[in-house]
């Protein structure tokens, strides 16, 4: 048995592009050539400290270490559609290292803020020691994109298949424990606990949209927040913060703890945080992508402002809760401080939405309250409700090359409403086309090109698409765009005189 960092790679070369079933049986197999599983698993599922680092710097740095221009990583990047098969496609080295697993999962979760020292140092002399089949994964999981199919699900499948246990077992053994965790009692032949603790996380209960005919009779309504999913840990002095997927995440977040820090009983809770203006108002959820991926967290904070909502409570002291109906368990936390904002009871729930949008914030969550947390669970006992989607006639008027098996066709599209001098740009789509749509758009698009710049192809307007999106936003500049615009069709049938206005934009954006 071995815990080689060469033996890892081969064992994800293998199982790149293969069908998932096969992926599920080749990895089941394979696992026990692996003294250390647990460190395995926290690899393949990221369970991996935040290491500051973007694809822009990578490249960078790769061009360091290697002696190359820029320009010839970026392009290599664009052509092989990620920097991990980029270097493996340079043939830098066939040469094999000797690091083991547990090296690597050292260096991948190091500070890489500053654009040089001695991470970059370590970096630098590992990489160099490593044939290119080495680079190529150590470098995607580097930036946390591993292009390997081993979503949760599949590692959950394998677990289940490898341990001869019950997919239904394992997921409820997931939902208080990490895949690293798991493994290790799976390994001793013991049953991973299923009890609270502080700085385990507990997977997130989620909400579905539920049509209002479908509501719980007997409910508790919470203003919906445009802002992340956070689970809060304290235990005296001690707070910890996850974020939805169970990395921790402190460190953006000071503030936060210096607020819950005040609280006066340890607890568990399930909450969000949300981006403020300086009068308390929400702002644009945009700014959170600041707090969250700014590798200087003191002026992200001193940048952008937010506040933390609690909406509900697994532990309360010393007492697990989560068991209890919402009801019990609000009546316990709701003396804590920071509540959602909630509709008393026996209010009026449509009258409490229009008044949650026009305080600028999504929507509403409608709890039954009889129900138990039911961790890692997306239930109909939590109906969100929110603003239906607009729908627009926009045209395309700017487009940009994909990535992987997308990297010879247009694959995102900047488009645009009519003003009295041109189009005005509400946003990119990237969503709604199929593989056909994207060649055939390609094709049509390429004859339409008017000038090439920083990677983008400007346009010019000559075709409409029918988007749908959650609502009109605006910037601090005062710009208008569409939130999470989806191409519903390509309208063939329409010339771009028959697009939508600005005008139109502002409308929506005032209703």
């Amino acid at each position: 048995m071995t815990d080689k960092w060469i033996t890892v790679c081969r064992l994800l070369e293998q199982t790149e592009k293969i069908f998932p079933s096969t992926q599920v049986v080749l990895v089941s197999r394979q696992l026990s050539h692996f003294n250390n599983k647990a460190n395995l698993f926290k690899l393949l599922s990221l369970e991996l400290q935040e290491n500051n680092i973007g694809k822009a710097k990578v490249e960078l740095w790769v061009s360091k270490i290697f002696d190359l221009f820029p320009e010839e990583v970026a392009n290599a990047v664009s052509n092989y559609g990620d920097i991990g098969s980029a270097i493996y496609f340079l043939e830098i080295s066939k040469k094999s290292s000797d690091f083991t697993l547990k090296q690597i999962l050292d260096v991948l979760q190091l500070d890489c803020a500053k654009s040089s020292g001695s991470t970059f140092d370590l970096i630098k002399e590992m990489v160099t020691k490593m044939s290119d089949i080495e680079r190529k994964w150590f470098f995607r999981f580097l930036v946390r994109k591993t292009r390997n199919n081993m979503g949760e699900g599949q590692l959950k499948k394998i677990l289940a298949k490898h341990y001869k246990l019950k997919a239904k077992d394992v997921k409820s053994h997931l939902n208080f424990n990490s895949f690293s965790d798991v493994v290790m009692y799976y390994e001793m032949n013991e049953k991973p606990p299923m009890n609270l603790s502080h700085g385990s996380f507990v997977k997130p209960m989620l909400a579905k949209e539920v049509p209002m005919n479908k509501w719980p009779e007997n409910k508790i309504v919470d203003y919906k927040y445009d802002g992340n999913r956070y689970q809060i840990h304290k235990e005296g002095d001690n707070v910890i913060i996850f974020n939805r997927k169970g990395s921790i995440v402190t460190p953006q977040f000071e503030d936060v703890v210096e607020r819950v820090r005040e609280y006066e009983v340890d607890c568990i809770l399930d909450g969000e945080i949300y981006p403020i203006n300086d009068d308390g108002s929400p702002a644009e959820h945009k700014l959170m992508g600041t707090r969250v991926h700014s590798k200087n967290h003191v002026e992200a904070r001193e940048k952008v402002k937010v506040r933390w909502v609690i909406f509900d409570c697994l532990k309360l002291g010393s007492n697990t809760i989560m068991d209890l109906s919402y009801s019990d368990r609000l009546e316990k936390f709701s003396q804590l401080p920071d509540q959602a904002h909630r509709m008393e009871e026996g209010g009026d729930v449509l009258a409490f939405y229009n008044r949650a949008i026009n305080d600028g914030f999504e929507g509403i969550i409608v709890k039954d309250a009889t129900l138990p947390y039911e961790a890692g669970k997306r239930s109909a006992g939590w109906a969100k409700y929110k603003p239906p989607r607009i729908e627009l006639d926009v045209a395309i008027i700017a487009a940009k090359y994909g990535q992987g098996d997308k990297r010879d066709v247009f694959a995102s599209f900047n488009i645009g409403v009519k003003t009295d001098v041109g189009f005005h740009p509400v946003g990119w789509v990237g969503t709604g086309f199929s593989d056909d749509e994207l060649y055939e758009l390609t094709k049509s698009l390429r004859k339409n090109v008017e000038y090439f710049s920083g990677g983008i192809y400007k346009l010019l307007p000559r075709t409409v698409l029918e988007v749908s999106a959650d609502l009109v936003s605006m910037d601090e500049k005062g710009n208008y765009g569409l939130r999470f615009p989806r191409c519903k069709r390509i309208r063939e049938d329409k010339f771009v005189a028959d697009t939508n206005t600005l005008d139109d934009i502002i409308r929506l954006y005032s209703e």
